[in-house]
């Protein structure tokens, strides 16, 4: 490597810098990634599946904009939430079940159902809408519940 400043080799001030540099985009990564098991499966499933569903599967025929926006919303949250419980959580049985490929096509058919219902919300197509939460979310979350957890199926949290 070539020498300057009164002949001081530079191949350890760069390496001092690169460190620092390093270590800084590194911790600032960090500090941006967001926590991959934020509480237990069913934490999850109480406080956003549940509520969201529930606004699905209740759906009153919109009239306006903002109407249309809470399906929308709620099919956000479906699709935020089945993410998060596909890579499990903090509660007892969570690591097992997110090793579970059941698990994650159960998973994956919520999100996909989400998708979907977004979708038709976002075209303001009330039929479509309808029959995606009908046919598409409904099954995998009463399979789920019958696999993984028995007896919830029935059981509501609100």
């Amino acid at each position: 490597m070539r020498q300057c400043h009164r002949g001081r080799d530079l191949k350890p001030l760069i390496f001092i810098v690169l460190l620092i540099t390093g270590f800084a985009s590194v911790c600032g990564v960090v500090a941006q990634m967001p926590e991959a098991k934020p509480g237990s499966v069913n934490d999850v499933m109480q406080n956003i599946i549940t509520p969201a569903t529930n606004t699905i599967w209740g759906i009153e025929e919109p009239q306006t904009d903002e109407d249309w926006q809470v399906y929308i919303d709620a099919a956000e949250q479906v699709i935020d939430a089945a993410t998060r419980i596909k890579v499990g959580g903090t509660g007892e049985n969570d690591p097992n079940w997110a090793k579970d490929p059941e698990w994650r096509r159960f998973a994956d058919q919520l999100i996909e159902s989400g998708r979907q219902i977004g979708e038709a919300a976002r075209q303001r197509d009330l039929e479509r809408l309808i029959d995606v939460s009908n046919e598409m979310m409904y099954p995998p979350c009463e399979e789920c519940h019958l696999e993984f957890h028995p007896g919830m199926q029935e059981q509501e949290y609100n």
